[in-house]
């Protein structure tokens, strides 16, 4: 068996190595002025989470509504999960065969282009 275990580059591993000294260091030298950074850094952070957020679900936002409004014009198409064993599908009730037929209205229009029409000469 093999895994695919994926290594970070040796300079990586020596940048966090730094950071952690580094973050040690000033928790020993000056607790406060630690503190401090990791408060602000962490309210800079909030910010832009929440101006992402709120700008980043247009997109969500209108699927969601375009959702909500094909479940209400058509209404949730949830099939029950069937329990039946593949015996017995494969028999056929009347009752079955007259759901197939009854289909609904798409709601696609087909638009005619003039791509293939030749130019009427005449009207230029």
């Amino acid at each position: 068996m093999q895994q695919n275990h994926r290594r970070l580059h040796p300079i990586i591993w020596f940048v966090i190595s730094l950071a952690v000294v580094g973050i040690l260091y000033q928790l020993v030298t000056s607790p406060r002025q630690l503190f401090t950074t990791i408060l602000i850094g962490a309210a800079v952070v909030a910010v832009f989470y929440f101006i992402f957020r709120r700008t980043s679900s247009g997109v969500n936002g209108k699927y969601r509504k375009a959702v909500k409004q094909s479940q209400k014009r058509y209404g949730t198409n949830q099939k029950p999960a069937k329990a039946a064993s593949p015996l017995f599908s494969s028999k056929k009730t009347a009752k079955s065969s007259a759901q197939r037929k009854k289909t609904r209205e798409h709601h696609l229009t087909v638009i005619e282009g003039t791509k293939n029409k030749k130019k009427n000469r005449a009207s230029f």
